[in-house]
């Protein structure tokens, strides 16, 4: 057993944790298994397992003492925000970071009501605790080019463009990427997640209820009936401009079932490491965006910047 061949490891000779840059590959690895949509897999049930997570201890009290992991619970940095714009239809023009207030509005209305039950079982519906929405139709002809968003940033790192270009939950494999500096135009009143208490904080003063859209995935997901608790973004935006999540915060909190009260848990899904959604419209580029391309022949730490534009 795995759990019973860990304590004959030498952890003294884990010297490689000074890296950042290895680090940072290991946390990649650990959301390219994230799936909050379907059943545990076999490695989801073998490291649920109380054993191994005793024998692994020593392996995360090295990484969390690691002078390359100080910077995993520290805060948001509004100095080193980065808007990372992925994908094949990226265009030069800056990034339109305006009409935070409408997407709450929609998302809102779009992770309340009733859910679709199909021969007695739940089905379809997101999966995921952020503030992303769907794009209808009628939004596209509403709007244009120029859709309201909540912008997600994430911080630069020394060699890495941003963050976000590595640690993505649920990547879908985008091998280009534009990264533009922002800044906010003025202080920000930023909520930190660091752990799961942050996260259970926010949904005691904020939460609604999205029973109805998430119980087909995350009764699936943790094998609970539930009723489930979301913070509601549009009533934090009046007390908070920006959320942020904390690398720490997302290992230490994603994808664990929450109790809340005897009845009700809530669930930290599809939220990436160190990303920060902004919900006030507070962001302005400032300056001109970098060129990255992911390199196949290196998966695991595989963007290099390209150009500069």
């Amino acid at each position: 057993m795995l759990e019973e061949s860990l304590p004959a490891v030498d952890f003294a000779a884990l010297t490689d944790l000074a890296h950042e840059e290895l680090l940072l590959e290991c946390v990649a690895d650990a959301l390219d298994e994230a799936r909050y949509w379907q059943e545990p897999d076999e490695m989801d049930v073998a490291l649920a397992d109380p054993r191994l997570s005793a024998a692994l201890a020593p392996v995360a009290a090295r990484i969390a003492a690691s002078p390359a992991a100080t910077w995993w619970s520290a805060g948001l940095d509004p100095s080193r925000q980065v808007f990372v714009d992925k994908g094949e239809g990226s265009v030069e023009a800056a990034p339109v970071l305006q009409g935070a207030r409408r997407v709450l509005e929609v998302w809102r209305d779009q992770v309340t009501g009733p859910g679709t039950r199909l021969r007695g079982h739940w089905v379809g519906g997101p999966w995921w605790s952020t503030l992303q929405w769907s794009i209808l139709a009628k939004d596209l002809e509403r709007y244009g080019q120029h859709l309201p968003v909540v912008a997600a940033t994430t911080q630069s790192r020394p060699g890495l463009g941003a963050v976000g270009l590595l640690l993505e939950e649920d990547t879908y494999g985008a091998s280009t990427a534009l990264c533009w500096p922002v800044r906010p135009s003025r202080p920000v009143r930023v909520f930190e997640i660091d752990g799961a208490d942050e996260w259970m904080e926010l949904v005691s003063t904020y939460g609604i209820d999205v029973t109805g859209k998430r119980i087909a995935h995350w009764s699936i997901a943790t094998g609970l009936d539930r009723r489930w608790i979301l913070p509601d973004w549009s009533t934090a935006a009046s007390d908070y401009d920006a959320v942020h999540l904390s690398v720490n915060g997302y290992l230490t909190t994603s994808g664990r079932a929450l109790s809340v009260g005897t009845e009700s848990a809530t669930f930290l899904a599809g939220w990436s490491p160190d990303v920060s959604f902004w919900l006030s419209d507070m962001l302005e580029v400032v300056g001109l965006s970098q060129s990255w391309t992911a390199q196949e022949s290196n998966p695991a730490r595989r963007w290099r910047p390209a150009e500069t534009t």
